[in-house]
């Protein structure tokens, strides 16, 4: 339902006098000259978004105010001689409305959302923030979500000291129109907005919804009564992370919401030369993330957790993290990640696999020449010490060391402090065991 300022409203427009369709308008990175939402200038490309916009993904980098008449930054549209320009009705049919960085939107009219979502925290470590100055109403498929704890709905500056809503339709009483509000009621077309924030950040009005025991009509982080709110709550504000929900009694009103997941964008399990696997991931993005956990399996039934990866926490970038596996399972291994949030949330990749051949040889030196370490992997058919000794060719010893083998294979990483070019001698020997080989220090 529409709050009528003016007689005027289907068809005039306030951003530009096209419509556009399924089309992406990405804004300036700064407004130091406080272009307006309607103002082409405001736009790469120099094109604003139509209204009505249909499919439009509106990307927003900078603060900006969307306008009533008589404050466009573009004056034609501040005149309603010989007729108006401007228009008190925006309306957004699909798509998404997204901030970025330390951005503010400031909607200064009336705002109609339709199978419409917009968000902010996309960028996880930023605060951003709308101040709603007017009314805002979404259909049950629209909402705003505040994806972090640094963002924050403010609908305070218009006299009334609540953001109110959903209201009663002024021609349907008892029935509830979605939207958010910040307006003293009554309106000057008598509509009733009775459902309000109160200071603790509680849903309150005549008769309080309250469905079950605790559960008030705005359920925000920033509750005094939620353990752990990492803010308080002042007359008009939400924080996130929260979004609106579709209520059949009361119609739109928050909830608290996940906050935007990590993003993993790659996972890769790749076989090395010394026989080891090593993995590789990136994330687009984290929000709250704690840490990675790496699972292996030999045949994706039974899984043990072979090691973990702190993440980065928030991030707006590419985080690129690795593990190396330097005991795969013979044949084909697979591999998946818990990605585990600060708050023990924890979801799981993809599985990806990969296939290490079994090399029976004795002895395989893999870093030959050598320069600080001696990679090398020993078979050996029971377990046992093994002497291990290098020396020079004429028969000065550097390395004497002693290494208890597994049967089978076993993986030796052997220190190395020689520091001259040459030619030395490797021998290893046991119980069953005798090998001698050749390095060369590079």
């Amino acid at each position: 339902m529409k709050k009528f300022y003016i007689p005027i409203l289907a068809v005039l427009f306030i951003l530009v006098s096209v419509e556009t369709k399924a089309q992406v308008f990405n804004s300036i990175s700064s407004n130091p000259s406080n272009f307006t939402l309607d103002d082409g200038n405001f736009w790469v490309g120099g094109v604003a978004p139509g209204n009505p916009c249909n499919n439009c993904t509106i990307n927003i980098f900078a603060s900006v105010t969307m306008v009533q008449n008589g404050f466009s930054s573009v004056p034609a549209y501040n005149t309603c001689l010989p007729v108006c320009n401007f228009l008190n009705d925006v309306v957004l049919n699909g798509g998404s409305i997204n901030l970025f960085g330390s951005t503010i939107l400031t909607i200064n009219t009336y705002l109609e959302l339709f199978n419409t979502t917009i968000t902010l925290g996309n960028n996880p470590v930023s605060p951003e923030y709308i101040k709603i100055n007017d009314q805002v109403d979404l259909n049950g498929t629209s909402s705003i979500v505040l994806a972090n704890n640094l963002t924050t709905l403010d609908a305070t500056d218009v006299g009334a000291s609540t953001i109110a809503g959903p209201h009663d339709d002024f021609f349907n009483p008892g029935v509830k129109s979605p939207g958010l509000f910040a307006i003293i009621t009554p309106d000057v077309n008598g509509y009733d907005y009775t459902w309000t924030l109160d200071q603790g950040g509680l849903g309150s009005s005549t008769n309080q919804y309250q469905p079950a025991p605790g559960v008030f009509h705005y359920i925000l982080n920033c509750a005094p009564q939620v353990v752990g709110s990492p803010n308080s709550c002042g007359d008009g504000f939400i924080f996130g992370p929260a979004k609106t929900s579709l209520d059949p009694t009361f119609g739109v009103i928050f909830i608290q919401s996940t906050t935007l997941p990590v993003d993993l964008v790659q996972f890769l399990a790749l076989k090395n030369g010394d026989g080891s696997v090593k993995l590789i991931w990136a994330t687009s993005q984290e929000v709250n993330a704690g840490y990675f956990d790496i699972e292996r399996s030999g045949d994706q039934s039974a899984w043990t957790k072979i090691g973990s990866v702190k993440a980065v926490g928030n991030s707006s970038t590419a985080s690129n993290y690795s593990y190396i596996d330097r005991l795969p399972v013979d044949g084909t291994g697979y591999y998946k990640l818990k990605m585990v949030d600060l708050d023990g949330k924890f979801k799981y990749s993809k599985t990806v696999a990969v296939t290490v051949e079994t090399d029976s040889r004795p002895l395989v030196i893999y870093s030959n020449p050598f320069s600080d370490m001696i990679r090398l992997k020993i078979n050996v058919s029971r377990g046992q010490n093994l002497t291990m000794t290098v020396s020079d060719m004429l028969g000065k010893t550097y390395i004497n060391q002693i290494y208890h083998a597994q049967s089978g294979d076993n993986l030796v990483n052997l220190p190395s402090s020689i520091s001259s070019h040459g030619v030395y001698i490797l021998r290893i020997y046991g119980e069953s065991y005798d090998q001698t080989v050749k390095l060369q220090k590079q």
